[in-house]
């Protein structure tokens, strides 16, 4: 199984911080994920950042996964 990690506030609102997930792909990961963390998601869709194995992902459907690979999800910060 893959492991996604949140962070920030998607990891205190969700309540989680390290989910094991499954999923041929991107898309489908992030499709069979809790109740609790989609709607996190959900709230910040335009600031959330993908990351899989350190690498930031745009095309999720096209993300193909490995039962090795760590997905992180995180918010854009800003700051001056």
């Amino acid at each position: 199984m893959a492991i996604l990690r949140l962070h920030g506030i998607l990891k205190e609102e969700s309540g989680f911080s390290v989910v094991a997930v499954r999923g041929n792909n991107l898309e489908e990961v992030l499709a069979n994920l809790p109740g609790e963390i989609k709607k996190s998601i959900e709230k910040y869709k335009k600031h959330v950042i993908v990351l899989v194995n350190g690498k930031r992902v745009y095309e999720y459907k096209e993300t193909l996964l490995s039962e090795e690979d760590v997905i992180d999800l995180t918010l854009v910060v800003g700051g001056g």
